[in-house]
């Protein structure tokens, strides 16, 4: 067994974030060696010991929620669901919160060897599944995974209007421009190619106070075979059926609206196990009130 599932048989009441910080701060040793890592193996015979904590050493700090939900963490990596609104990550004079830096204050009081690893972004109005890594070796394991598009990334959307084909394959390149947007080119030296294939899965005609010709509203599941800035936005709004609610490349005025884009499924090989690692979410409720009891991961 591994040092952490050590510890949990030894002090069975403890949570399992509590060993870690034991791990962390140094107090276990196996065989009279600092322990490293919560899955050092431990094997029959080997001596635990834990240290006491000095007593009139300073209380733990609290820990750091971040403002966003945790689907899965281990010592390499963590996935989260990233809310409308929020940055991934950006420069250091950035001061706006970002899905990084709350990483980081919550790495502190968690892990404090760990190190946020930005792996792939999410537009700041789009929500989803996203995956950081906690080492260098796991950071490049994925940066790789990414390079060689063996991640599997999905999506759900909300076009306006109705896509036509109803399923396909949009294969273009994409330049951005000095405004940020990001356009189709002709011109292979000014642009990158970008691959989306998606299907749609239901039309509906919600009240929702479009112009003509704009009423009916298309869900679509959408693929990634590229990840391009932009790129799902982009391609459909090339397409002349924009990414609902969105500010940026679409014409559409309603006060409020969200961006109507989730990121809602991701797998990748995990870089330490190499075991395949798959998560799904069901979208947010903007995109399933529109489109109720319409199922989304056939």
């Amino acid at each position: 067994m591994d040092l952490l599932e050590h510890l949990a048989a030894q002090f069975p009441t403890a949570k399992r974030t509590t060993l870690r910080r034991m791990i962390e701060a140094g107090r276990v040793t196996i065989n009279g060696l600092p322990a490293r890592r919560a899955k050092d193996p431990v094997a029959e015979g080997d001596t635990v010991a834990v240290a006491d904590q000095s007593p009139d050493a300073a209380e733990p700090a609290p820990v750091a929620r971040p403002p966003f939900e945790i689907v899965h963490e281990d010592d390499d990596v963590i996935v989260i669901l990233k809310p409308p609104g929020l940055l991934t990550s950006t420069n250091a004079r950035e001061r706006r919160a970002t899905v990084a830096s709350k990483l980081e204050e919550y790495f502190a009081s968690t892990a404090p060897r760990a190190r946020v690893g930005v792996i792939h972004r999410l537009d700041r109005d789009a929500s989803g599944l996203l995956v950081f890594s906690k080492n260098n070796s796991a950071y490049h394991n994925l940066k790789t995974q990414f390079f060689h598009h063996t991640v599997e990334r999905v999506y759900t959307a909300v076009l306006g209007g109705v896509v036509q084909p109803a399923e396909g394959r949009i294969e273009s390149l994409l330049m951005e421009r000095e405004d940020g947007r990001v356009m189709e080119t002709d011109e292979p030296s000014d642009g990158q190619e970008a691959v989306t294939t998606y299907r749609t899965l239901a039309t509906a005609r919600p009240d929702l106070g479009l112009a003509a010709g704009r009423k009916t509203v298309t869900l679509v599941r959408v693929t990634l075979e590229t990840g391009r800035k932009h790129q799902i936005r982009a391609h459909f709004a090339a397409k002349g059926c924009p990414v609902l609610g969105d500010p940026v490349y679409g014409p559409f005025p309603e006060p409020g609206m969200r961006l109507m884009l989730a990121a809602t499924e991701l797998a990748f090989d995990h870089p330490r196990t190499k075991e395949r690692k798959s998560f799904r979410i069901k979208p947010p409720k903007e995109i399933n009130a529109l489109f109720p009891g319409v199922p989304t991961d056939a």
